[in-house]
């Protein structure tokens, strides 16, 4: 979300967060739904309380409708998401901290190059599904069924940065065209590429 900060300014970012409220407040089944002031002030919290990234966002709110935290019973609250993305944010927190201690440990045990024989292994296979993206009204339709291989990490790589931006909103997990693996890969190379800035 940071990246989106620097391009498109803050009020863009709580807006886009205010979004999800929305369609939150629009799906959920209770008598008593959020005002507008109240969808946007909580926007404002989450974006000033805490440092998330889209897929964040998207996991949080998907939890929420499946139930992951409890029943919304008779209304939705400031509060209630309030208490629920700190109860998101700590989990996360502890996965984080988790997976940068078993990075740490694998990174020491394997310096060597992985043989090609087993690069080859891992993918086998891998290559047959496709990927529609349907981009056409922004340009972008040159993309349309990119087929996941072994070089996909490669092909990220290669894009812009304002395609990867544009790849993020365009393709979340509400969308007809979101993929979970790429959406990670283009996440990661986002990050990847703001820690080198």
């Amino acid at each position: 979300m940071g990246d989106f900060k620097r391009s498109y300014g803050k009020e863009w970012v709580i807006n886009y967060i205010a979004m999800w409220l929305i369609e939150l407040n629009d799906d959920s089944n209770v008598k008593m739904k959020m005002s507008d002031a109240q969808m946007e002030f909580t926007a404002t919290r989450i974006y000033e309380t805490y440092s998330l990234k889209v897929t964040d966002l998207t996991l949080f709110f998907r939890n929420i409708k499946e139930g992951v935290y409890g029943q919304f019973y008779e209304n939705l609250s400031r509060e209630k998401i309030m208490g629920w993305l700190a109860e998101y944010y700590k989990i996360r927190c502890e996965y984080g901290e988790m997976q940068s201690q078993c990075n740490h440990e694998n990174f020491s045990m394997t310096k060597d190059p992985i043989p090609k024989e087993v690069i080859d292994k891992m993918f086998e296979g891998v290559g047959s599904d496709k990927v529609v993206h349907d981009h056409e009204k922004d340009g972008l339709g040159k993309r349309i069924n990119r087929v996941i291989t072994k070089d996909l990490i490669t092909s990220i790589k290669s894009e812009s940065m304002e395609f990867l931006k544009e790849y993020i909103i365009k393709n979340d997990v509400d969308s007809k065209t979101y993929d979970e693996t790429i959406y990670q890969l283009v996440e990661k190379e986002i990050d990847i590429r703001n820690k080198l800035k």
